[in-house]
């Protein structure tokens, strides 16, 4: 078997896992826009549908740390696999078109989600040297996020040429195709790929340990700035189509593909600028939190064509570098050990803001208005912005 360039982020074997991830979630983030409107056909509130949507992050933010230990003493390599023929099974079975069986399926969908994404990050890091981590997750999360603006255009677009039926099949095939991309990748990965590393140093992995404490100190802010940006940024996937059409306005295409040139430019050309060492990126993250602060803001003042596109181009920058960058810092504090526990306790963080901003925001948007609910949402990040400048960083943390 011929040896791969591990300095390359295009190496053909990271490449293959790109697609692979890009399938994974583009399936996802249809759902992401369709369930509400297909929620809501079928006579779900919007509240409900917060809990519907709200279900597929909350049960992944509590596996977490569990699928990360699994991972940690299993290896990744045949739990990615079992992770991708399982999420086609579930995505057939929301042909049942019932609301209590969407609400069951997100959260099965959440559960695969925890060990999915473990896999890939831990793959990525294996296939590629530490000098450029950063920009292999940085492209990795590219592939994870591309769907999240540029799938919603198609969704909005077959939502009133297809039944409901036909576009979930559709996704079902999605998610059938993948399989086949990933079994081709998982018999080009070498043995050593994705299997459990050394367990020297394992006890370090308990709450008393020395080594345990620093990096749970380490971890806390990161944490917290992460679980606060997905509070934001649940709110256009999730409910600004809805405030949109709402208004009898049909721009949110035009919103999405807006946010998804500005993310693909700056996640691709901006990935070798993202610092790939145990440094804590202070200013870095203060402009991107700036941005995520405005974009709500802006919908809030005003929904006319330029304030939405201001918004986009706002909303795309911050979702361009944030999780990368922070990512990133925390595949270099944590043991490698325990890598893929570490890792999961700080995206369950931001698993919990994106759960726990779907219902509560959806629970504003209903009690009070869409306009509150920006409102809102701009105020958490004003809040994490002040936190931001406040904080001055921890020692890095010797492994």
């Amino acid at each position: 078997m011929k040896s791969i360039n591990l300095e390359n982020p295009f190496n053909p074997r990271a490449v293959w896992l790109y697609v692979v991830a890009l399938l994974f979630y583009a399936t996802n983030h249809m759902l992401i826009i369709a369930l509400p409107f297909f929620s809501q056909s079928l006579g779900a509130g919007q509240s409900q549908i917060g809990v519907i949507m709200g279900a597929y992050m909350f049960v992944s933010m509590f596996l977490r740390p569990v699928a990360g230990a699994i991972v940690d003493k299993f290896g990744s390599r045949n739990i990615f696999m079992i992770a991708l023929i399982l999420n086609a099974i579930v995505l057939f079975t929301y042909t049942l078109e019932n609301l209590w069986a969407f609400a069951i399926m997100r959260a099965l969908q959440g559960a695969i989600l925890a060990f999915f994404s473990m896999t890939v990050h831990l793959l990525i890091i294996d296939l590629i040297s530490d000098k450029a981590r950063g920009q292999g997750l940085s492209l990795l999360s590219l592939a994870s996020m591309v769907p999240y603006t540029f799938v919603p255009v198609l969704v909005l677009n077959m939502k009133d040429q297809v039944t409901m039926t036909q576009l979930l099949l559709l996704f079902a095939g999605i998610g059938c195709c993948n399989i086949v991309f990933g079994t081709g990748l998982f018999r080009n990965l070498e043995a050593r790929a994705g299997q459990p590393k050394s367990r020297e140093g394992s006890e370090n992995r308990g709450v008393g340990g020395s080594l345990a404490r620093k990096t749970n100190s380490a971890l806390l802010f990161p944490s917290l700035v992460m679980l606060l940006a997905s509070i934001v940024f649940s709110v256009s996937p999730t409910f600004l189509p809805l405030y949109l059409e709402s208004k009898g306005l049909h721009s949110a295409p035009l919103y999405f593909l807006t946010e998804t040139a500005v993310l693909i430019f700056i996640r691709f050309f901006g990935r070798k600028h993202i610092p790939s060492s145990a440094r804590y990126p202070k200013w870095l993250l203060v402009i991107l939190i700036a941005c995520f602060m405005i974009s709500p803001a802006l919908l809030m003042l005003s929904l006319s064509t330029p304030v939405l596109l201001a918004a986009a181009v706002f909303n795309g920058l911050a979702l361009s570098l944030l999780y990368p960058t922070l990512m990133t810092y925390i595949t270099f504090i944590v043991p490698a050990q325990s890598r893929g526990y570490s890792i999961g306790w700080f995206i369950a963080a931001a698993d919990f803001g994106t759960s726990s901003g779907a219902f509560v925001m959806g629970w504003i948007a209903g009690a009070f208005s869409y306009q509150t609910m920006l409102g809102t949402a701009a105020c958490i990040g004003a809040g994490t912005l002040l936190l931001s400048i406040a904080y001055r960083g921890k020692k890095k943390v010797i492994l």
